[in-house]
């Protein structure tokens, strides 16, 4: 068995079609994981969900912005933007089991075996590997409750720095950013909600979220979507994805990146 882990598809099934051709992906022996943000900007989202979600056991999904989004938007809380290409699944007649399924997605994928753990955006690095798993399940298991609905309507960039005494709705909203917004930060952690590009595009002060010094989960081998486009050298522990690439993860000495 071979696992791989895929970044962003954003909607472009032609792409991914292409990219699972490439790395010669045999659903009946073979593994994916999927970084998050299966959906929008491409043309094809409702394509892509149902193709993942067929995969059953064979894909391994984390949560990213675009899916918290759609799940939104689905409840009224959040508007469609003028770049948006969601609105065929949510008048789709399949969209409430497509989006029960989406809640029921973690924010974080660990596998021991391979040695690799799987996320959209980022991890603190003030939380240690057990606050990690511990953090996410709590909006997890919100998501995935009765009361997800309140947790959606009440989603907004209202925190930049993690405390350990937050609680309610602020707390959840930085444990869900992080989780899929997070790219830049400061020193001390503080994250950067508007920071993209290149490293030697930013400011001062301000550094990827993976090199901050001082990481308490620095012993792990972290696989994330590249949409903040670092542009970064090769850093020990870390593989960004970038764009709708792949990177194989079931002989560590050996991982490559494949893209179509």
């Amino acid at each position: 068995m071979t696992t791989y882990a895929i970044g962003s598809v954003n909607g472009d099934y032609r792409t991914l079609m292409q990219l699972l051709t490439t790395i010669g992906f045999d659903p009946l022996a073979d593994r994916l994981w999927f970084a998050g943000n299966l959906v929008n900007q491409g043309p094809d989202s409702l394509q892509v969900l149902r193709y993942i979600k067929s995969l059953g056991k064979a894909a391994v999904v984390v949560l990213g912005k675009q899916e918290l989004h759609l799940l939104s938007v689905a409840l009224g809380y959040a508007q469609l933007g003028p770049d948006d290409t969601l609105a065929e699944i949510l008048n789709a007649p399949d969209r409430d089991e497509l989006l029960k399924w989406l809640r029921l997605r973690s924010l974080i994928h660990h596998d021991s075996k391979l040695n690799f753990t799987l996320v959209n955006a980022g991890l603190p690095g003030e939380w240690t590997f057990s606050q990690a798993l511990t953090f996410a399940y709590e909006v997890e298991s919100v998501l995935s409750g009765s009361n997800y609905a309140a947790f959606l309507e009440n989603r907004k960039q209202d925190q930049s720095r993690w405390h350990a005494k937050l609680r309610g709705w602020k707390r959840l909203n930085f444990i869900a950013n992080a989780y899929t917004q997070m790219a830049y930060c400061n020193e001390q952690g503080k994250l950067d909600f508007k920071a993209a590009g290149p490293i030697d595009s930013q400011p001062a002060g301000l550094m990827p979220w993976y090199r901050v010094p001082n990481r308490l989960t620095s012993q792990l081998n972290v696989v994330f979507a590249d949409d903040a486009h670092f542009a970064d050298s090769v850093y020990a522990g870390f593989h960004p994805l970038a764009g709708l690439s792949a990177l194989q993860l079931s002989t560590p000495t050996a991982t490559i990146a494949v893209t179509p």
